[in-house]
């Protein structure tokens, strides 16, 4: 592999904790610790040994789960970026296997982006096979501590993948808590208002890289204006936590955007 530029990501990151309240979160569970990475975008622009600090970083954390929220190495199909990325084949085995180092107290799950849904994605599926991470797509996974329980479900990408909510909260009693993984926020707006989802945890939209003051960006991949730019967003149905991620896409700039690995504090509503 050629060698890799080092750019935007000299800055050290640090975790931002954020408080996450649930109604009827079992009281167990308060304080149940959440880290998130996203939009990793492993590429010449973004390092391995970048990673390898941000798993070292995130296994300090001790956190109870680990949630990865898809575009793990950047598959680019515009003119503009095909100027900078050339070729994403040999970034997967290194950027999964580096992320398959995560430890949690209840496992590290994913879903997949956009980007992942580009190209290679039976070699992207076989990664996390390989590296012994649980993709969660259209499904779920059930967390339980002293006899309660909390449902950890994924849904496929919402520009590439499949979105079938259905199996992935199948026959899920109504008191039990339901956390959903989506790359892209704007599935939120189309869950349905009788479906019992409490929070959304989403990337994609990088924060828009670049913002002017005022926190405003003005390339945002959404067509709901900046409503889903970063943090946590309260919808009539449900609440969606947008992280800014840790990787860029070209042009590989950030201003006044800093990358941001989420660690999300659920508490008792």
């Amino acid at each position: 592999m050629r060698s890799e530029f080092k750019l935007f990501h000299k800055r050290k990151i640090t975790a931002e904790e954020h408080t996450i309240k649930i109604k009827g979160l079992p009281e167990v569970f308060e304080s149940f610790r959440i880290c998130q990475l996203t939009d990793v975008h492993h590429s010449r622009f973004v390092s391995i040994e970048y990673i390898n600090n941000l798993v070292e970083m995130v296994n300090d954390l001790k956190p109870d789960i680990v949630v990865l929220t898809g575009d793990y190495v950047d598959n680019s199909q515009y003119p503009l970026t095909n100027f900078f990325i050339s070729n994403s084949l040999p970034y997967i085995d290194p950027c999964i296997g580096t992320l398959g180092r995560l430890t949690a107290n209840f496992g590290v799950f994913a879903v997949l982006g956009n980007h992942d849904n580009l190209r290679y994605l039976e070699k992207i599926r076989e990664s996390f096979i390989n590296h012994n991470i649980t993709l969660i797509e259209n499904t779920r996974q059930l967390i339980e501590k002293e006899g309660e329980t909390i449902c950890i479900a994924g849904v496929g990408d919402l520009w590439g993948g499949v979105q079938d909510l259905k199996p992935a909260l199948k026959d899920i009693p109504g008191d039990i808590p339901r956390i959903l993984l989506s790359h892209n926020p704007e599935y939120a707006e189309e869950i349905p208002k009788n479906e019992r989802v409490d929070l959304v945890i989403s990337g994609h939209t990088h924060g828009g890289q670049i913002r002017i003051p005022f926190s405003f960006a003005p390339f945002l991949f959404s067509k709901y204006g900046q409503r889903y730019s970063g943090g946590l967003v309260e919808l009539e149905h449900t609440q969606v936590y947008v992280s800014r991620g840790i990787g860029v896409i070209p042009p590989p700039i950030r201003f006044n955007c800093p990358p941001e690995v989420p660690l999300l504090i659920l508490r008792r509503a």
